[in-house]
Formats: structure tokens, sequence, C-alpha cells
């Protein structure tokens, strides 16, 4: 209850003191080009220094401090297990983007010719000369030697 009471009088305290702030720059400053300036970093000093007593009385800052600590614990666990994914995501833009690989064309992958039947985000779709389909990540297609004949 104490810092309940203590934080509602700093916040009213902080609010007299900007009206007070304000009131001495117009009057005495009102002629001085830039006062306007000098009001708006007085505004933000008062700010920052009302938010760090908040935070440091309520103890906000340790609350912020652990979400922080959880959100880059959970991006980190995310990017390991997505990994892949991701891998194979950015190969495949690079591909799309890559004029010199199409539907259509022949590529020789581990020894085995294919014709590719479709591009897609983290796959690429070939079809054998015997008719068997392949289905190779496309990171494959940055990390391994890939021989293409583009389709005439």
């Amino acid at each position: 209850m104490s810092d309940l009471f203590n934080g509602v009088l700093s916040v009213v305290v902080t609010v007299v003191f900007y009206f007070i702030s304000r009131q001495i720059i117009n009057k005495k400053l009102q002629d001085l080009q830039g006062s306007d300036k000098l009001l708006g970093m007085v505004s933000i000093g008062i700010i920052v220094g009302e938010l760090i007593y908040l935070g440091t009385t309520f103890g906000l800052f340790n609350l912020a401090l652990e979400v922080i600590a959880s959100i880059g614990a959970a991006a980190v666990v995310l990017g390991i297990a997505l990994q892949n994914q991701l891998k194979n995501a950015i190969s495949g833009i690079s591909i799309f983007l890559n004029s010199q690989i199409n539907v259509g064309d022949t590529i020789e992958f581990d020894y085995v010719k294919a014709k590719i039947m479709g591009l897609h985000l983290t796959k690429t779709i070939a079809l054998t000369e015997d008719g068997t389909k392949m289905i190779i990540p496309n990171h494959k297609f940055s990390e391994e030697m890939v021989l293409v004949f583009p389709k005439h």
C-alpha cells in the first residue's frame, strides 16, 4: 500500500513539476529561440526519471528482464528446431530467383537424372526416367553438386 501511495504521489509531483517548468520556460525564456526544444528536453528528462523511479519501485524492470529473457530463449529453441526448414526455405527463394533452374529442366543429382516437375519453397520435386518421384530438399542445391540441363 505504501508503494502505491508513493507511486501516485510521485506521478502527481512529476506532473506539477512539468507544469511549473513549462510556465518558467514560457514566461522567462519566451524570446529565446529554441526554448520549445528546451521544454521538450526537460519533459523527456522528467518522463525518463519518473519511469525509472516507478520501474524500480514496482519491480517492472525485473518483470521486463524475465520477459525479454524468456522471449530470447524461445527464439533460440525455435531457431534450432526450425533450422532445416529455414535453410530449405531460403534456398527455395534462391532457386526461385535463379533463372538457371526452371520447371522442365533435367537435373542430375546423386548420379540420378530427373526432370523437375515442381519448385516449392522447401523442396524440389523431380521425376526420374523410370517414373520414380524424387523429393529433393532445396538446401541440397547449394550444398551438393547438381548438374542442370536446360529444357530445349
